[in-house]
């Protein structure tokens, strides 16, 4: 195989390489230095999956490290957002793992943390779908979902906030119910909260 392009990336000291005019890899200049790497002339897949990873590695986890830093994020989170960036995929592994040795990435933290701060204005349904899209396991999201002991209030005050100024006909009672499945509660804690809120009977 052949190295057919580099290709730099804006004003950075990044490079983006082709092989067999495929997409490759991102590299820092100094790697492509330091390695003689050049244009049209062969490679071994493997001596080229070492440079690359040899190269990457710390940039990859320096680059993890500047986003933990501003924002949480999930161990699928932070993979995606490695390869998008470019880096191979055990440049990715490597710079999750140490994220996750020095507790930079912890899944169930980040479950924990996020059911907190999402209990008072969404379901469990929504929460749990949410936390599976972010890429945390099912055991653990069952594990501090049982932690929420109930919704009502939450429930009662976004029925009460949703109703208030508007004329309580069934109209209202239909956009509100649709309102609340959208948050993610159950059926019936949502129908008894639209008879308390509403003073009607429940929906069939």
């Amino acid at each position: 195989m052949q190295i057919t392009e580099f290709k730099k990336i804006g004003n950075s000291n990044r490079y983006k390489m082709f092989v067999d005019s495929q997409f490759f890899a991102v590299l820092l200049d100094e790697t492509i230095v330091l390695n003689n790497l050049k244009t049209n002339v062969d490679y071994d897949l493997d001596y080229l999956n070492k440079i690359v990873f040899e190269g990457q590695k710390k940039v990859a986890f320096d680059s993890a490290i500047a986003v933990v830093s501003k924002f949480s994020k999930t161990e699928k989170e932070m993979q995606n957002y490695l390869k998008d960036k470019g880096f191979l995929q055990s440049s990715v592994d490597f710079a999750v793992q140490k994220l996750k040795e020095y507790n930079y990435i912890n899944d169930d933290n980040f479950a924990k943390n996020y059911i907190s701060t999402k209990q008072n204005s969404k379901g469990k349904k929504a929460i749990f779908f949410e936390l599976k899209m972010k890429g945390i396991e099912e055991n653990i999201i069952k594990k501090h979902l049982q932690n929420i002991e109930g919704q009502e209030q939450t429930l009662l005050v976004l029925a009460t906030k949703f109703a208030k100024n508007k004329q309580n006909d069934t109209k209202l009672k239909e956009k509100l119910f649709r309102h609340l499945v959208s948050k993610g509660f159950d059926f019936e804690e949502i129908n008894n909260t639209i008879k308390k809120v509403l003073k009607n009977e429940s929906w069939d």
